[in-house]
């Protein structure tokens, strides 16, 4: 069954995005990360190539000749193919989540991002996944 991880009242949603894919990467994790559009996606793909002094994060887009080599996939849509974690940073519902062992749902601290949460979340819900929540407001000092 797949796991659903909620992480909401995220200030800074791309940082944190960055931190969760050094994280699934460790791991030994293959991840696709959906993001919203084009220019998000370019901008998530300049921050993961700064992030931090001393990691590396290797990550290509989705549809890349490397994309079944690499452990860190980019994309706007769910297409791509693998036994991958989906960091979902688009405002969409991922189409056959069942398919992914483990979604983590990146939620901001602002209306719209929760309004759309809340949406997703009740879908989940319904279809019967494992959902679990982490509140990050108390995070925001890191």
């Amino acid at each position: 069954m797949t796991r659903i991880d909620f992480y909401t009242d995220v200030a800074a949603v791309l940082p944190f995005a960055c931190k969760a894919a050094r994280t699934v990467y460790r791991k030994g994790e293959r991840l696709l990360i959906v993001l919203p559009d084009a220019d998000t996606l370019r901008s998530f793909s300049a921050q993961l190539w700064a992030y931090g002094d001393t990691d590396f994060i290797p990550h290509c887009a989705a549809d890349d000749a490397l994309a079944a080599e690499t452990p860190v996939l980019l994309a706007t849509d769910f297409a791509a193919a693998g036994e991958l974690v989906l960091l979902n940073l688009s405002p969409l519902f991922p189409d056959a989540p069942q398919r992914f062992p483990r979604i983590l749902e990146v939620v901001g601290d602002d209306e719209r991002s929760k309004s759309v949460a809340r949406q997703r979340y009740r879908r989940y819900l319904d279809s019967g996944f494992d959902i679990h929540h982490h509140n990050m407001s108390d995070a925001r000092h890191d």
